[in-house]
């Protein structure tokens, strides 16, 4: 039988019959908010793609050549 006491659940830690509650509760707010949980994926099936990305772009300029340019002497004016 589930126990209801939820602060009670938040304040004892050693107390492991109402960590089911818990789990319960997060699950009941997935079904019930299910509409979030879905845009929630989306921004972070973005978020691995813009990663995987920028990783490619860091990969592909370091094998890319280096200019040989030599930068220009400037004379020194501070005599």
């Amino acid at each position: 039988m589930l126990d209801t006491h939820l602060l009670a659940t938040l304040a004892r830690g050693t107390d492991s019959r109402k960590k089911i509650m818990l789990s319960l509760a997060v699950g009941l707010a997935c079904v019930i908010n299910g509409d979030t949980m879905t845009g929630v994926l989306r921004q972070a099936t973005w978020l691995v793609i813009a990663v995987i990305a920028l990783l490619i772009v860091q990969t592909v300029a370091g094998h890319l050549p280096q200019p040989r340019v030599k930068p220009a002497q400037t004379p020194d004016i501070n005599g």
